[in-house]
């Protein structure tokens, strides 16, 4: 086996201690980055002494945990400085001023042709059609035995109908059986028996319309009879009574009058507005940053620095050394914690970082949190370089013993992996 891939199945072996992490495009990297990696490891090692290390399980577990957590901050810092149309900070939310009356969800991936916010209210919803037929009695038996055709109309579709009646059933039968016939045609309209509450053994059907909306009034279903002699089935039931017409949505668009067959529209194909309840006030539409997103992306963030810090301390404990680790990524970030705290970051009695969920959606949606994760914002360039220097050289943050100094007096000589040659770190698919 060679030594590739020995350093394989160790680092396959140890990462799972740590965490799964999936994969995301901040981990793919250009050529030219690469190159970048290895001038840099060479250039360190090429200042840097010899140094002689006594590994064991658990500085290995540790130093590969070290480097994956580096990795996950640095990502996270990437996630919200990303300036793509796909990033965190760019990837729009909408949100209602009072979404119990009008919701409004983001629906297409071109967010470019989202309109301007917007204020919306509703005068009516639009209504289905509703049928009421005749009140019967369960027990009554009043049509005779037979094969009965009708016909159902919904919008521009026919359709007919041919439903068998015996001789000795009742009305109860005739009504639950016809009612389930209809439904399980699944042609747009929805049928239910329906007890008069103050006789529980009258009972009618209801019909309705899945559709809503008419633009001229005029009804969404009708049911007929084949037999014109008026003793069919239709007739009987009286199913062809409209109890309630249908009708089309008003609402006011920032001020200007629209009218909806439905009580859902899309707009720009990408954003669809859900009409829910009439409202005597104005229901503001407006688009933020996707907030679930980036507190996603800031929980990435505390978390890998958590972790660095419970790693360092774990570790302290076995290995008997200082917090070298916590020390570092602490006297880091700690210049910039007035602003973190100011955008919701909290930082707990054991210095982990926590959120103040309220004040960072604030923060957000004021676009303070977007202004201090920005790449020339000096918190990120201090924060992505520290994350940068652990992931490149994790070995700093273990006890070793130092066996000589470069010769500065000859020409260096670099060995571009002595800074994770007895970690596993050879073999990884981030570099």
């Amino acid at each position: 086996m060679g030594a590739e891939d020995k350093d394989a199945n160790s680092y396959n072996y140890l990462v799972p201690t740590y965490r799964p992490k999936p994969l995301t495009k901040y981990d793919t990297h250009k050529a030219s980055e690469l190159r970048n990696i290895v001038n840099e490891i060479t250039k360190l090692t090429k200042e840097s002494p010899t140094y002689f290390v006594k590994m064991n399980d658990a500085k290995q577990t540790y130093l590969l945990g070290v480097k994956e957590s580096a990795i996950m901050f640095q990502n996270g810092f990437e996630e919200l400085c990303d300036s793509s149309p796909d990033s965190a900070f760019n990837n729009k939310k909408a949100y209602s001023s009072d979404v119990e009356k009008v919701g409004a969800r983001i629906i297409g991936n071109d967010q470019s042709k989202l309109p301007d916010g917007f204020s919306i209210r509703v005068e009516n919803l639009a209504l289905s059609q509703i049928n009421r037929g005749r009140e019967l009695y369960l027990t009554g038996k009043g049509l005779a035995g037979g094969t009965y055709k009708f016909q159902v109309n919904v919008g521009d579709d026919m359709y007919d109908f041919q439903y068998n009646v015996r001789n000795d059933a009742n009305n109860r039968e005739i009504i639950n059986g016809l009612s389930s016939f209809i439904n399980k045609a699944n042609i747009g309209i929805q049928t239910r028996i329906e007890k008069n509450p103050e006789n529980p053994n009258r009972v009618c059907m209801k019909i309705e319309s899945d559709a809503t909306g008419s633009a001229a009034g005029e009804p969404i279903f009708t049911l007929a009879d084949k037999d014109t002699s008026g003793n069919g089935l239709v007739s009987y039931l009286e199913l062809d009574r409209i109890e309630r017409s249908p009708k089309s949505s008003t609402f006011y668009m920032d001020g200007t009058q629209r009218h909806t067959l439905s009580n859902e529209f899309t707009m720009g194909r990408c954003l669809k507005v859900t009409l829910r309840e009439a409202s005597d006030v104005d229901i503001d539409i407006n688009f933020y940053p996707d907030s679930d997103r980036i507190l996603e992306s800031l929980q990435k963030i505390a978390d890998a620095y958590n972790f660095m810090l419970d790693s360092s301390e774990e570790f302290s404990k076995v290995a008997s050394y200082n917090l070298k680790l916590a020390n570092d990524i602490q006297a880091t970030i700690r210049p910039f914690k007035a602003e973190l705290e100011s955008c919701g970051f909290v930082f707990n009695e054991d210095n982990r970082i926590m959120f103040d969920t309220s004040l960072t959606l604030q923060a957000i949606n004021d676009g303070e949190l977007q202004k201090l994760f920005t790449r020339t914002s000096p918190f990120v360039q201090t924060m992505v370089g520290k994350a940068y220097e652990i992931k490149l050289n994790p070995m700093e943050y273990v006890d070793k013993l130092m066996g000589t100094y470069p010769d500065f007096s000859k020409p260096s000589e670099g060995f571009s992996y002595i800074t994770s040659l007895y970690s596993g770190l050879i073999f990884n698919y981030y570099f």
